[in-house]
């Protein structure tokens, strides 16, 4: 209920604010970014091994390079600009965990952060007459792979399973832009997305186990904006 009253107000003074600019004013613009990503996994699993109860909790941390696209609008107001603009990116984080038994890999499990897109609002407030501080909000939706390959120590057979799973959730965020030229500016953000839990069932060599994931992802990036 909190996030939709928060993206309808979110739409809502953004319609308002643009309509103070006229539509000769507004900028189009489009650019690709660069930098971090570093994601925060809450893994939690319910269920039987080998005949006995199992509960597992635990956070897992990954990072690694990102990367994305944006295109957008701006429309001025006399302290800076209002902003709509979607979002693409991928990242390269990834959790690899293996575990081994008198030689033998026993557990080999990786979750990793993939395809995202999304929709954000900015409103920024001049710093001089190039420069812009904003602030950020909107959705995100994102792609996480969950793969596992489990040996049985006692047979020896070995059970692989994978999931993936798009979770969404709000994307805030601060950066800062300045102009490089009179169509070209260089912007430097840092977002954070809170993703919503997903649950679904992992297949073992020792039983099956109900699993909720839910990440946090930090991302800071560098980019190049062109305006047209």
């Amino acid at each position: 209920m909190f996030k939709k009253t928060a993206i309808a107000a979110s739409l809502i003074a953004g319609s308002f604010f643009a309509h103070q600019a006229t539509a000769a004013d507004t900028v189009f613009y489009t650019g690709l970014n660069a930098g971090w990503n570093a994601t925060e996994f809450e893994l939690e699993q319910v269920g039987s091994m080998s005949g006995n109860p199992y509960t597992s909790q635990e956070t897992l941390s990954a990072s690694g390079p990102a990367y994305g696209g944006v295109l957008g609008m701006k429309f001025p107001i006399s302290t800076g600009f209002i902003g709509i603009e979607a979002n693409i990116s991928d990242s390269g984080a990834e959790f690899e965990r293996e575990e081994t038994l008198n030689g033998s890999t026993i557990l080999d499990q990786v979750i990793s952060s993939d395809l995202g897109y999304g929709l954000t609002g900015i409103l920024a407030f001049n710093v001089n007459a190039h420069s812009q501080i904003y602030g950020l909000a909107g959705y995100k939706v994102t792609t996480f792979e969950y793969k596992v390959a489990t040996r049985n120590t006692g047979s020896g057979n070995v059970t692989s399973d994978s999931n993936d799973d798009s979770l969404g959730g709000i994307k805030v965020g601060i950066g800062y832009e300045t102009a490089l030229t009179s169509s070209m500016s260089a912007r430097f953000e840092w977002a954070t997305t809170m993703y919503d839990s997903e649950e679904f069932d992992v297949e073992t060599s020792n039983g099956t186990v109900n699993t909720a994931l839910e990440a946090t992802e930090s991302r800071v990036t560098v980019g190049i904006i062109g305006h047209f």
